[in-house]
């Protein structure tokens, strides 16, 4: 297991070498041999340019579990997700285990499929790159999980947050790629910026005295010079490139 600084090196030097969201997947696997764990999950929770409900994930779990977790819904009830939601610390799996009945159920149908006897989930929070989550799981008896755990989280962490940033950096050169140079009108950063706040159409068109079809024609204007999905997307990129400070979002 991450037994060494030369496999953490190793393992940055493989995020490093990620250039497209597609590989992601390859990615982790290749990580799994390196850190020696029985699975490996990232996903991100939010990355600036990507729309909210867009989830990033990549796991080395089995198809089964994959297809049970997602038939279950577990994204919206798994324990470990609500529990990264409340907290920056790692989380170790067996201090959720009896939390519930619930908890206890979810844990042992996820062992029942191979995800792993043990288990870390890392929250991963950065102003630029959003917030993650990376897991990692072993089959080791408990003294020698406490063990690997006590030498080898902070290795961890650093390449957890090398996979948060990578990931990132990969989605905003997509969008600068993809910006077709046109710049955003006056008009059109600050119908967007207001949007991305939270105003609808009608809102934005009354605060700023105009109709609210000149509004959503602004908005699809931005949305076709940022060659966006939506106008949330096309905030969300506008923030990710830096044509939308935060400080004009937040009002």
């Amino acid at each position: 297991m991450l037994a060494d600084h030369h496999i953490l090196h190793e393992a940055l030097d493989c995020v490093q070498k990620l250039h497209e969201i597609s590989h992601l997947s390859v990615l982790v696997h290749q990580l799994r041999t390196l850190v020696g764990a029985a699975n490996l999950a990232y996903q991100a929770v939010f990355i600036p340019g990507r729309v909210a409900d867009d989830r990033l994930v990549a796991a080395t779990y089995s198809d089964k579990w994959k297809k049970l977790y997602l038939s279950k819904n577990y994204f919206r009830t798994d324990p470990i997700e609500i529990a990264a939601r409340k907290t920056s610390q790692p989380l170790d799996w067996k201090l959720l285990r009896s939390a519930s009945k619930e908890t206890a159920s979810f844990f042992a149908e996820a062992e029942r499929y191979g995800v792993g006897n043990n288990g870390v989930s890392i929250p991963l929070v950065d102003a630029q790159a959003g917030r993650a989550l990376f897991s990692v799981t072993s089959n080791l008896e408990e003294n020698d999980w406490a063990a690997f755990k006590a030498r080898a989280l902070p290795s961890l962490i650093q390449i957890g947050k090398a996979i948060q940033l990578r990931t990132a950096e990969i989605e905003v050169k997509a969008a600068t790629g993809a910006f077709r140079g046109s710049a955003l009108t006056a008009k059109e950063t600050d119908y967007l910026a207001l949007y991305v706040a939270g105003f609808e159409i009608k809102q934005i068109g009354d605060m700023r005295s105009v109709s609210g079809t000149a509004v959503r024609a602004a908005l699809n204007s931005v949305t076709e010079k940022l060659n966006a999905r939506g106008p949330r997307h096309a905030g969300y990129l506008a923030i990710a490139l830096g044509i939308i400070p935060t400080s004009m979002v937040v009002r």
